[in-house]
């Protein structure tokens, strides 16, 4: 199959999180059985005489008990993000932060949002998550054939490409360098796979920024669900 050209500024849209695919997910009805007991019931016998006790009353009116006291309600809370982030949800169920101001837009497959720095557009990150198409191949094994094909194109060098784990999820960190427009800028990805989607964040600009741009990937780890 032909392969989509791709401008350099495009790695995510590159390589698609994953293509659409039909899983079949088998429910197991259990059936709640109950145990009859039988036996014969015993003939009736001639009641022996019984002398009752004598029962002896008191007046006065017993004190109301008080009423069972309410459940006490439970609440759940999200923690309050640093001013300078933003919370954002993106495909496949994906929620996390964002710098705060940043434009965002449907990135060029629907997997992917992406929000830009408005003060310069080198800046940007990118996050989505979609289906696994194929669990046979390891979350390593697919990210390395992606870095292989896209390092086949002019300007782009692979720095470090890893397996990892995010929150005991099997992941992979990615990082390169790209020529785009003459400029050479840096981007650091993460992928994590759980519940049969691989999720992505992603985050690059220019060169000389390497520290800024590693922790706005860190932020998107951080406050990333699931």
């Amino acid at each position: 199959m032909a392969r989509r050209p791709v401008s350099p500024r495009n790695p995510i849209g590159a390589v698609p999180l994953a293509l659409c695919c039909a899983a079949a997910y088998v429910v197991v009805a259990g059936a709640a059985g109950y145990l009859a007991l039988g036996g014969r019931t015993p003939a009736p016998t001639a009641a022996a005489a019984v002398t009752l006790p004598v029962i002896t009353t008191t007046t006065g009116t017993a004190p109301p008990s008080a009423p069972p006291a309410p459940p006490a309600p439970t609440t759940t809370t999200t923690a309050a993000l640093p001013p300078d982030l933003q919370r954002v949800e993106a495909p496949g169920g994906l929620t996390t932060a964002i710098p705060a101001g940043w434009a965002v837009t449907a990135g060029t497959v629907a997997t992917t949002l992406v929000a830009t720095d408005p003060a310069n557009p080198r800046r940007e990150v990118r996050l989505g998550g979609a289906p696994v198409t194929d669990a046979t191949v390891s979350l390593l094994e697919r990210i390395t054939a992606a870095a292989v094909d896209r390092e086949r194109q002019p300007g782009h060098t692979r720095l470090t490409l890893t397996g990892d784990r995010i929150r005991d999820f099997p992941a992979v960190r990615w990082d390169f360098e790209q020529v785009a427009d003459g400029v050479t800028e840096r981007a650091a990805v993460a992928y994590w796979e759980t519940g049969g989607i691989e999720y992505v964040v992603y985050a690059s600009g220019p060169v000389e920024e390497w520290p800024q741009t590693r922790s706005r990937l860190t932020a998107l780890i951080t406050h990333a669900r699931p």
